[in-house]
């Protein structure tokens, strides 16, 4: 699928060579932070790998491949259907997740439906500054205008309605997200401005030490908590590995890991507060498991200081980098 990377756009951002996560990241910062962005549509489409439409993703297809051979492996691939409790479900729309050429399916599909109409047609229509970012089926629309904001929400959901897509009505919203956000929302009485979830971070207006605006970005407590199940799940499957030294490269694999994707600037207390977590799950654990006896907190600190564990870390500059 080559063929096709030349041709998305600029604001799309997954499963691309040389274009992952971070870079999306600092995008949505620069437009922040740059930007004329007051408000955000903060959108999440309700299924979209199950709601693929079979049809329209084979007219985009034809729109760059002839051979019938090449597009019928393709059919097969949709049609393959689903094994669910030993029975085969036919599949009637969506691509499997976890398939090897679903993400690409996935760009060329919101090439057509999202990226190619915002750019082209939609823009066109908008008063004021408007930009969107996308990484796979997440995105985000930033826009000057309270009422334009409106506007591109509407249209949008009946432009993805079109497509077999629909918008989360529990997820998708229209936020006030800015320089001006925080002013804004004290004089209706508010404390401060809502926040936007993105790629598993949350991002919220603040100010640096001067006094000048900046977007400041920690990782999401839905992902925290998620880490935090994956932690507790990988001890609980390692009950039979009673010795530090059977499990230590491990836990130091999922330090350095964590910290690689949410090591971006700004989050460093959110990498102290997963780093902390992490020790004291192992502690807990090794005092539990312990078959002479049981690890006291200083047996502990020694042992580490003699294997330590990875120290939080920043591994990758969104802020001014553009």
């Amino acid at each position: 699928m080559a063929i096709y990377d030349s041709s998305f756009l600029d604001v799309s951002y997954g499963y691309r060579p040389g274009r992952g996560a971070h870079d999306s990241l600092k995008a949505v910062n620069h437009i922040i932070m740059q930007k004329k962005v007051n408000w955000i549509i903060d959108a999440d489409i309700k299924g979209f790998f199950d709601n693929i439409d079979h049809i329209w993703i084979g007219k985009f297809l034809g729109h760059r491949i002839i051979d019938l051979n090449f597009k019928r492996l393709i059919y097969r691939f949709f049609k393959a259907g689903v094994m669910k409790e030993n029975i085969l479900r036919e599949s009637v729309k969506g691509t499997p997740q976890g398939g090897i050429i679903s993400p690409v399916l996935a760009n060329i599909y919101l090439h057509y439906v999202l990226d190619l109409w915002f750019e082209v047609v939609e823009k066109k229509k908008v008063y004021g500054y408007s930009e969107h970012i996308r990484y796979a089926d997440d995105f985000i629309i930033g826009v000057q205008h309270e009422l334009e904001a409106k506007r591109i929400f509407n249209v949008l959901t009946e432009r993805l309605e079109k497509f077999g897509l629909t918008l989360s009505k529990e997820k998708t919203r229209i936020i006030e997200f800015g320089r001006f956000a925080a002013g804004n929302q004290k004089k209706k009485g508010r404390r401060k401005p809502e926040t936007c979830d993105f790629l598993g971070f949350t991002h919220y207006c603040t100010t640096t030490h001067d006094g000048r605006f900046m977007v400041q970005t920690r990782t999401s407590q839905k992902k925290m908590k998620k880490a935090f199940k994956t932690i507790h799940a990988f001890f609980k499957t390692a009950r039979v590995r009673n010795h530090p030294k059977d499990i230590w490269p491990t836990i130091k694999q999922k330090l350095e890991g964590h910290y690689n994707y949410y090591g971006v600037s700004g989050n460093i207390e959110g990498l102290k507060f997963y780093y902390q977590k992490v020790r004291r799950y192992t502690f807990y654990w090794f005092s539990r498991k312990s078959q002479k006896k049981r690890w006291n907190w200083e047996e502990f600190l020694r042992y580490e200081s003699r294997y330590p564990l990875p120290k939080p870390k920043l591994t990758y500059a969104i802020y001014n980098t553009w």
